[in-house]
């Protein structure tokens, strides 16, 4: 999608966030670093040029999350990194959505087994007002749902259906 070639400075929009239902999974996320479950709230994206990649700083509410995502050409894949935690991402558009797939984690540069993987379920699409809607969730194998936040982001300056 174009939003990933040039994405603007700030973006604005609302987002709902679910957490898990246990308590590993509430410590996990909490250690990640996610936000916690809150009904409907204001979200703010910043989005800042950094090396070879971009910082993105997602307010939720008052809560905050930041990660540095950039593209290995020689892995052929994107790679965020949440603190100690690495990921290459895998993407594809399906009906007009991006899906995102995490295809192998690393934890302080180590690779993490299949089995300790995160698994993750992220679309962004067009909403029919025109904005950048987006489903995002984050699960661990045995320990279920760390988070899920989806919702929309205004995108003014940008036209989706170029």
């Amino acid at each position: 999608m174009r939003f990933h070639t040039a994405p603007p400075a700030r973006s604005l929009g609302v987002v709902r966030v679910e957490g898990g239902g246990n308590r590993w999974a509430r410590l996990l996320a909490g250690l990640a670093g996610f936000p916690p479950p809150m009904a409907q709230t204001r979200f703010r994206l910043d989005v800042a040029q950094q090396g070879k990649g971009h910082v993105w700083r997602r307010c939720f509410g008052r809560h905050q999350t930041r990660s540095h995502l950039r593209f290995d050409p020689r892995r052929g894949r994107a790679v965020e990194r949440f603190g100690p935690v690495e990921l290459e991402l895998s993407a594809r558009v399906q009906q007009g959505a991006l899906l995102v797939t995490v295809e192998k984690a690393r934890l302080f540069g180590l690779p993490l087994p299949r089995a300790l993987c995160p698994v993750s379920a992220a679309m962004e699409f067009e909403t029919p007002q025109g904005h950048l809607g987006f489903d995002i969730s984050a699960s661990l194998p045995r320990i279920g749902l760390l988070v899920r936040y989806s919702g929309h982001i205004a995108l003014p300056e940008l036209n989706l259906k170029r």
